[in-house]
C-alpha cells in the first residue's frame, strides 16, 4: 500500500497491471512500482524481526552469523557464468521481438531495485517461510515444502510455468542448505530476474506468464548446475564454513 501511495504521488500515476504479461518494469513508475513492493519484503521483515526476537537476526541471513558479502560476490560471478550468460544467449537467439522499452528513468531505477527484489524474496521465502515452518513442526523437510507452495502459489504461471516455479523453489532451498544461507540463492535470483527484465526492455524477448516447455527445462538446467556448482564449492573449495561471529549462543543462553 505505501509503495502504491508513493507511486501516485512521486509519479502523478496509478499503476494496474493483471499478470505479467501487462507488468511495466521499463517505466520510471512502473520499475518504482513493481520493484519496489518486492524490495519492502526486506525492512518489513527485519522490523518484524527486530520487534519479535524469536531468534538472532544474523541467522535470517545465515547460519554463519549474517550477511556474507564475499560469498554472495562470488556466487554471483559464478551464477552469472553458469546461468547469465548461456540465459542471455537464449534470449538473443529468439530475436529482437521490439523496440527499446526501458526509458532512461526506468533503467536507473531497474538497476537500483532489482537486486533488493532479489534478496527480499530469498528472505521471504527460503529465509522466514522456510525456517518458520521447518522450527514450527522440527522437520527441515516441512520448511521445504511450505516454502515452494508459498513461492508458486504468487506466481501467476500457465501450469508449465507453475511447475518450473515449484521446481527452482526446490532448487533455490538446496542451495540455501547447502551454502549455509541465501546469499548464493539470492544471487541466482537476482540473475533469474535481471536477464528476462533486461532483455525484455531492450527489445528481446518478453516478460509472460505463458511459458514453453523448452524454456522451463532450459532454466530448470541452467539452475540446477548453479546448484552442483555450489556443492563443489561447499565440499571442494569450503567456501561456506566461516563463521563470521557466533550469537546464536548467547541468544540462547538468555
Amino acid at each position: 500500500m505505501l509503495v502504491e501511495l508513493i507511486t501516485k504521488e512521486v509519479f502523478n500515476t496509478v499503476i494496474t497491471d493483471n499478470g505479467y504479461d501487462e507488468m511495466d518494469f521499463f517505466s520510471a513508475a512502473g520499475a518504482f512500482r513493481n520493484l519496489a513492493m518486492g524490495a519492502s519484503y526486506i525492512p518489513s521483515l527485519l522490523l518484524a524481526a527486530l520487534i519479535v526476537k524469536d531468534r538472532p537476526l544474523s541467522s535470517y541471513f545465515s547460519s554463519m552469523g549474517g550477511w556474507r558479502w564475499e560469498i554472495f560476490f562470488r556466487t554471483f560471478a559464478a551464477g552469472f557464468v553458469v546461468f547469465g550468460i548461456p540465459n542471455i544467449i537464449r534470449i538473443a537467439m529468439m530475436g529482437n521481438t521490439g523496440g527499446i522499452r526501458f526509458t532512461p528513468g526506468g533503467f536507473i531505477r531497474f538497476l537500483l531495485l532489482v537486486p533488493l527484489q532479489g534478496i527480499a524474496e530469498e528472505l521471504l521465502y527460503r529465509s522466514y517461510t522456510m525456517q518458520t515452518a521447518g522450527s514450527w513442526f522440527r522437520l527441515p523437510v516441512i520448511g521445504m515444502i511450505a516454502q515452494i507452495l508459498f513461492f508458486t502459489s504468487v506466481h501467476p504461471y500457465n501450469t508449465i510455468g507453475k511447475i518450473c516455479i515449484a521446481l527452482s523453489a526446490l532448487l533455490y532451498g538446496l542451495i540455501c542448505v547447502v551454502s549455509r544461507g541465501i546469499e548464493a540463492s539470492s544471487s541466482l535470483h537476482i540473475l533469474n530476474n535481471v536477464t528476462g527484465i533486461f532483455m525484455a526492455g531492450f527489445g528481446f524477448g518478453s516478460i509472460t506468464a505463458q511459458q514453453t516447455v523448452f524454456d522451463s527445462i532450459f532454466d530448470l538446467f541452467l539452475k540446477l548446475l548453479f546448484l552442483l556448482f555450489i556443492l563443489y564449492a561447499d565440499r571442494k573449495l569450503h567456501w561456506f564454513e566461516e563463521v563470521k561471529y557466533d550469537d546464536v549462543t548467547a541468544f540462547n543462553e538468555k
